[in-house]
């Protein structure tokens, strides 16, 4: 089992990141460490533990002071999300190798040695082409050796989400997946 615990601590819309609620820094590696040790102490020997930030972006916390230490993280994640022209903070279309390129390279100098999951992603179809956007997520993430899976926000939410938000979208993802190597 991947237990992903207090995921997108970077960011400021969780409770447990250091940005809020007088949360100080080495408070998120302290409660990660605590809850880790509390399964271990109960004998828990079936869980995979992740550690996964959100994209870093400006403002984000700084992700090497965030990282609870490979005793303690078992995988590394990523989460980000192509926002398109949706939002009204001034959100703008990002091509996967932009959206993850940077904070792939800051996980791989944290944790060199930790397999990576992109953990969360979706497009939105405003402000681009959402099927090219799925087919370069296929052929991104294929090229990359580093990364060992990846999870579709498969949800109507803030945005619609889903694969299938318009048939383009589903036939490119499908075709993308169907011809990877």
């Amino acid at each position: 089992m991947l237990l992903r615990l207090a995921h997108e601590m970077n960011g400021n819309w969780y409770p447990w990141s250091e940005q809020v609620n007088g949360n100080a820094p080495g408070d998120y590696v302290k409660a990660f460490a605590h809850v880790r040790g509390l399964f271990a102490s109960a004998g828990v020997t079936n869980a995979q533990w992740v550690w996964c930030p959100n994209v870093p972006y400006t403002g984000s916390t700084d992700l090497a002071g965030l990282y609870p230490g490979d005793g303690y993280v078992d995988l590394v994640g990523l989460d980000g999300y192509n926002w398109g022209t949706t939002q009204s903070w001034g959100s703008t279309w990002v091509m996967p190798d932009a959206l993850f390129g940077q904070g792939l390279s800051e996980l791989a100098a944290i944790a060199p040695s930790k397999r990576i999951l992109i953990a969360e992603t979706a497009s939105a179809e405003q402000g681009g082409d959402k099927a090219t956007w799925n087919q370069a997520l296929i052929q991104y993430l294929s090229a990359n050796s580093s990364i060992m899976g990846f999870a579709w926000f498969d949800l109507n939410k803030e945005v619609d989400w889903r694969i299938d938000s318009s048939s383009s979208s589903a036939t490119a993802f499908a075709a993308a997946l169907a011809a990877r190597p």
